[in-house]
């Protein structure tokens, strides 16, 4: 979806996983998997030079598809960047995936949230699938999405199978917990 030679490699899957902070930080992991027959990210990833300017490239390309976006958080508007990208073979196959790592954020309260997003409405080229993390003990009070979705708890997980109409106005609402997670042992000095 976003590499320029579209020709030398074919998007087939992608992924997405969003782990949310109570301090109001999102940080984000989002990789696709593109086929690559001819070996052409296999042979730029042997080239530090190409490599360089490839991720140069696919960031740049990242950022700018983010900056079309509309993301709000309790209805103030945050910018989404890109920390990290990067390429990797997957195994023994003809598969590749390019990662990016971006984040977000905005104040988040004690109380009541809403994670807003406007999307361009599109048909999705491939399946993919999106896990979103809250702390643990959030209470997932809403969600408006085109995309199928279960939730688990304080996890909501978001799918699309390929063709299925996808973007357009997206909704999470959300209650944090009063406690944040301890997971801290106490140790036992009398054994």
């Amino acid at each position: 979806m976003y590499v320029d030679d579209s020709d030398l490699v074919e998007p087939i899957h992608a992924e997405s996983f969003f782990s949310v902070a109570s301090s109001g930080e999102i940080h984000e992991r989002l990789s696709f998997e593109y086929l690559d027959p001819e070996g052409h990210y296999r042979t730029i990833i042997s080239d530090e030079n190409l490599l360089s300017k490839e991720i140069r490239k696919l960031s740049t390309n990242m950022q700018h598809f983010l900056d079309l976006e509309r993301v709000e958080i309790n209805s103030e508007r945050v910018a989404s960047i890109v920390r990290y990208t990067d390429i990797f073979p997957k195994g023994a196959s003809n598969v590749v995936a390019v990662m990016y790592l971006i984040d977000f954020g905005g104040k988040l309260h004690p109380g009541g949230n809403k994670i807003q997003t406007w999307l361009e409405i599109e048909s999705a080229p491939y399946d993919f699938e999106i896990i979103w993390r809250f702390p643990v003990g959030t209470q997932i009070v809403d969600i408006d999405t085109k995309l199928e979705y279960d939730i688990y708890r304080d996890l909501v997980v978001l799918w699309a199978e390929e063709g299925m109409e996808v973007g357009g106005y997206e909704l999470m609402e959300f209650i944090l917990p009063e406690f944040p997670l301890d997971t801290r042992v106490k140790s036992n000095d009398s054994v």
